[in-house]
């Protein structure tokens, strides 16, 4: 499978680590802010919740892994001959649609996400309650980009 080629080349898979740690580290800070006790609050709350916890992992890796397929399209020049087509501009619409739907509204009911700065108080927390199936359909679409871009194809 191209995803498997992608992960074992060394160039794509640095700019999957980079872009999986990336999202891992600054997705909770921008949904808790810079506020005092903020990010511990979020961390405790993942160590407490294993579905939201085990949820942030998959949604962080399968960024990475969904940027380290596009490298490894983009580089690789016998893939990239179709890096114009429809096919690929939606898989890498639907994996931008995914990161930020995945950040809108926090992982863990510790966080608020970006919608508590345009909701009010009450449609935020009830959003935040629900993250995990937001969490859900933000997965979902990254396994959409990443089918999209080739990653389930045989090379």
């Amino acid at each position: 499978m191209r995803i498997i080629n992608s992960l074992k080349d060394k160039k794509a898979l640095k700019w999957g680590i980079v872009a999986a740690i990336s999202v891992a580290i600054v997705l909770p800070i921008i949904q808790t802010g810079f506020f005092q006790n903020s990010f511990e609050s979020w961390f405790l709350t993942l160590v407490k919740s294993p579905l939201n916890t085990s949820l942030f992992i998959i949604f962080s890796l399968l960024f990475g892994a969904s940027i380290s397929l596009q490298v490894y399209n983009l580089s690789n020049k016998r893939i990239c001959k179709d890096c114009n087509s429809k096919t690929n501009k939606k898989g890498f619409g639907f994996g931008a649609v995914g990161a930020v739907f995945g950040s809108l509204v926090g992982v863990c009911p510790a966080c608020i996400g970006l919608v508590g700065l345009i909701f009010p108080l009450g449609t935020s927390l009830t959003l935040t309650y629900y993250g995990w199936v937001f969490m859900l359909i933000a997965i979902g679409i990254m396994t959409l980009s990443i089918y999209l871009l080739g990653g389930f194809k045989k090379e």
